[in-house]
């Protein structure tokens, strides 16, 4: 219900920005509550994020079609690659080129990846080149400004996201 109340109130309030992810196990109760709210789909940028353990080639699309069905919607705005496979266990090709195949297919708008260091980003323009991917989602605030990645990312025009912007609170 937290959910629901939270993205409920965000939508009156004139949000129109959703960033959700299966690993956070609420893209259900997002959907309820942009479904509930009366805000015209067209209206909204939603973005996920593709989970870990759903990087493999035949699991990254069954897994978006899950939380396309979860969110009670066809297309999100944005997916992302949430984090590089752990320990390289699998290669970025792979789950670039699947996330390009999900884009392909009309299940996402655009495909961009987060929380990625130079090198995995190095690899995912080589799969699906920089112009493909629309943002670099990373935690950027006052007292962690990731200069190197984020100057990295700007020269090759990948748009950045910034998570966390206040640091938990600790710039205000």
């Amino acid at each position: 219900q937290e959910v629901i109340d939270s993205v409920t109130n965000g939508l009156e309030l004139g949000y129109r920005h959703i960033d959700t992810a299966q690993i956070y196990g609420n893209e259900a109760d997002v959907g309820k509550a942009i479904a509930a709210a009366g805000v015209a789909r067209k209206d909204l940028f939603v973005t996920t994020k593709i989970w870990t353990d759903n990087l493999g080639k035949d699991k990254l699309i069954p897994s978006l079609k899950e939380s396309l069905d979860k969110l009670q919607m066809e297309q999100v705005d944005l997916t992302l690659i949430h984090w590089p496979a752990p320990n390289d266990a699998i290669a970025v090709a792979t789950y670039m080129e699947a996330l390009a195949e999900a884009r392909a297919q009309g299940l996402t708008r655009l495909i961009g990846v987060s929380n990625f260091t130079i090198a995995h980003l190095q690899q995912a323009i080589a799969a699906v080149g920089a112009a493909e991917i629309a943002t670099l989602q990373i935690e950027i605030h006052p007292f962690l400004q990731n200069r190197k990645v984020v100057e990295f990312a700007r020269a090759q025009g990948i748009h950045l996201t910034a998570y966390m912007p206040l640091a938990y609170g600790k710039v205000m």
